[in-house]
């Protein structure tokens, strides 16, 4: 969907659900504790299913599901799908939704059995375990709010815009805009392992504005020149697997397009 394109979603009363999988929920608590606009948004929709906020989840249609954590078993796999029908819009919220997170780092590497069996040995399971992934390896994803966790300004914005039948703005610029309009000093200058030029955006450049180095937890940014900033990260002194293994730590799933072949 192009930006700008308006949408047909604008009802009375918006019927929204939030949904967590594999993750920390920190997304769904962000939304919780944004209490000067909680009391506005479930004023202003109707909320079928946010079990972190109500015990009675509804599960029909709904106009926008916003989903957040990565996949991780075949009952989520199942969930997802199943959400994915009933939704008209379908938003990924925060870092494992839209990469995979943290729990996505060694995902297609080829030793998941491996790492399954040294965990839980011999172990059955009631469902059928999955190496971690971005939901949309398995659904159609129409939105992307990222972060570890969601800014809620920037969420909220998104939220808000959906609900009223409109497109949230993208946020194309990585976290390195946002460190220069701070009037930061590089931290790539003092030779410091940062990911600020390839990770997404949206965040107010939050860790070096406190002169700790961005581990990329936004995820990808898609424009960013991965090429270029292993060779600098690089003459640090750094090997090329241990680049790849701390840009994985959040890159997840979705990073391996970026960085594969380098």
């Amino acid at each position: 969907m192009a930006v700008g394109e308006e949408t047909t979603i604008a009802s009375a009363k918006v019927k929204i659900g939030v949904y967590g999988f594999t993750g920390c929920a920190g997304d769904q608590l962000i939304i919780i504790h944004t209490e000067d606009e909680l009391l506005n948004l479930f004023n202003a929709v109707d909320v079928q299913s946010f079990v972190m906020a109500s015990s009675n989840p509804i599960e029909g249609d709904l106009d926008v599901a916003f989903v957040e954590g990565s996949v991780s078993t075949g009952e989520e796999r199942e969930h997802i799908q199943d959400i994915r029908k009933r939704a008209k819009y379908l938003v990924a919220l925060g870092n494992c939704a839209v990469s995979g997170g943290p729990q996505a780092m060694y995902t297609n590497d080829g030793t998941f059995a491996d790492r399954l069996k040294q965990v839980y040995g011999d172990s059955k399971f009631v469902t059928e375990p999955l190496e971690g992934s971005p939901i949309d390896e398995f659904v159609t994803v129409d939105f992307y709010i990222p972060g570890c966790p969601i800014d809620a300004p920037q969420a909220f914005a998104a939220i808000t815009r959906l609900i009223h039948g409109s497109v949230p703005e993208p946020y194309p610029h990585p976290v390195c805009h946002e460190c220069k309009l701070n009037e930061n000093k590089c931290l790539l200058m003092d030779k410091k392992f940062c990911l600020g030029p390839v990770t997404a955006g949206g965040c107010d450049s939050a860790c070096p504005n406190n002169g700790v180095a961005c581990v990329g937890c936004w995820g990808p940014n898609p424009d960013g020149n991965f090429e270029e900033h292993f060779k600098l990260l690089e003459s640090f002194g750094m090997s090329k697997e241990e680049i790849v293994r701390r840009i994985r730590n959040f890159g997840g799933l979705k990073i391996l397009k970026h960085i594969e072949g380098l």
